[in-house]
């Protein structure tokens, strides 16, 4: 089934390019993404989102800093049973941080993901338009040069996404 499938792959591009009418298109989804005023809007969230989370961040550890201080100056007068008290409350401290640190990080790549999966959406359906409209084989997204070598020939689409999307 396996060889079947990569025969198949192998096969397809040269009966479409049997035919004669084969369109490629090519265009880099961030420059796309990042024109666009809803990925603007996103990433301000995101920057107050993480913002918050720091400033919080900050005044965990400033806390567990102080009590520790204030620990390390009195641990050698301390009776053995407050000391070890003082340091299991330490090490709760410094666990409820890193729970915090990793929580926060969990919310904001579920936000961003939250955030940008609309505006992926929207550039799905502006390069189907495009493609639709203009009768394009393939459109290629090659915001992360994949594609080693792209022809002279193929058409830069990004103009037409824009325009599909509205933006300059």
């Amino acid at each position: 089934m396996k060889k079947i499938i990569i025969a198949l792959l192998m096969f397809l591009p040269f009966t479409v390019m049997a035919q004669g009418n084969l369109k490629i298109g090519i265009f880099n989804s961030q420059e796309v993404i990042t024109i666009m005023p809803e990925y603007n809007a996103a990433m301000s969230e995101l920057e107050k989102m993480n913002l918050t989370f720091q400033t919080e961040a900050k005044k965990l550890q400033e806390e567990f800093e102080k009590k520790y201080q204030e620990y390390a100056t009195t641990a050698e007068t301390l009776e053995p049973t407050i000391r070890q008290y003082k340091e299991t409350e330490l090490a709760r401290l410094q666990q409820s941080i890193q729970e915090f640190a990793t929580n926060a990080e969990n919310n904001i790549k579920k936000k961003n993901q939250e955030l940008m999966m609309p505006i992926v959406n929207k550039i799905q359906q502006a390069i189907k338009k495009v493609g639709d409209e203009n009768s394009y084989t393939y459109i290629i997204d090659n915001a992360a040069n994949i594609v080693p070598y792209i022809s002279p020939s193929a058409d830069n689409v990004l103009p037409l996404i824009k325009k599909a999307l509205n933006i300059q």
